[in-house]
């Protein structure tokens, strides 16, 4: 059931009482804006944000500095219990949308990310890398333990060296101005960016994804691709196409090839009225993403999620 509720900030790093909104600016006790704003040899100005827009950013951030705040240690303060030895970085934060990208409102992070609703976590342990399984538990405990529009515990397989990756995407309701907020709760797991789950956390690990048997792809259906282009036209383009067919004699209409490097035994097959190459999301609720049935997942017990779907 949505919970919706009036937030009462902290004075001292509330945005509304700032006189400017910058990368200074700081929301939590050992947090700015600049958390949010990308890596200090990559960051993302705010100089094409007019002064509105940077306070409604900044409002949106605010929710998500106090929950780093509640994990992360920090001078005079001890860190979530059981996270102790762990930071929770941003790894994707705001993100400035293209000149000629066109995002997807309907099921893109992407654009969440371009108003501060949508942030990308991941754990780091003692050693520096990510904490693999403690991430499930971090997702679980952010379940139970704050408020949320919803979370992602979002696995991939995209890693050069083969290892499975995850992250934490969290996603925060939009503040009605003043602070008003309604807090949907959706939980989901994914991997390749294809849902697994909306409703219960699912846990995969590496020997899953090595050792379990590839099931049969269903070649009536359409897919969506991630990967790197090596012919025609697209040769060399990265991300996502779709609709991709595997048999070219299912698409019923006109098409085109497309091969690609991560696949190099597999022709696909995408029809000419509808052209989607190399863009940066796709919606998981139309098409299956390539070859993600092949992948079993092993689930873990977490709770459930009374609310909604809520697809993003």
């Amino acid at each position: 059931m949505a919970l919706t509720l009036d937030i009462l900030p902290d004075a001292q790093y509330d945005p509304t009482f700032q006189p400017e909104i910058t990368r200074r600016t700081r929301l939590a006790q050992s947090i700015t804006l600049s958390k949010f704003l990308g890596s200090y040899n990559d960051p993302n100005s705010l100089n094409h944000l007019i002064t509105g827009d940077k306070l409604l950013l900044a409002k949106q951030y605010y929710l998500h500095a106090q929950v780093m705040q509640s994990i992360n240690s920090a001078p005079g303060l001890r860190g979530a219990k059981g996270f102790e030895n762990f930071r929770l970085v941003v790894s994707e934060g705001y993100y400035k949308e293209g000149p000629t990208e066109n995002l997807d409102v309907t099921d893109g992070i992407n654009y969440l990310k371009t108003n501060g609703r949508a942030v990308v976590y991941e754990l780091i342990g003692d050693d520096g890398e990510i904490a693999f399984d403690k991430t499930f538990d971090l997702a679980v405990y952010l379940k139970n333990n704050i408020n949320y529009d919803k979370i992602i515990l979002n696995y991939d397989s995209y890693n050069t060296n083969g290892r499975l990756h995850v992250d934490i995407v969290l996603i925060m309701p939009e503040i009605i101005a003043p602070w008003n907020v309604t807090y949907n709760e959706v939980i989901e797991t994914r991997f390749n960016n294809a849902v697994q789950a909306t409703g219960e956390f699912l846990e995969v690990g590496e020997e899953e994804t090595k050792t379990s048997s590839p099931q049969p792809l269903d070649e009536d259906k359409a897919y969506a691709v991630y990967g790197t282009s090596n012919f025609g036209n697209t040769s060399g383009q990265k991300g996502y196409f779709y609709p991709i067919y595997l048999d070219s004699s299912k698409v019923g209409e006109s098409f085109h090839k497309h091969t690609f490097t991560e696949y190099p035994e597999v022709e696909f097959y995408m029809p000419l009225s509808n052209q989607n190459h190399a863009v940066q999301s796709y919606n998981a609720n139309l098409y299956t993403l390539y070859p993600s049935s092949e992948v079993s997942t092993s689930s873990s017990s977490s709770g459930s999620s009374s609310a909604g779907t809520g697809e993003y």
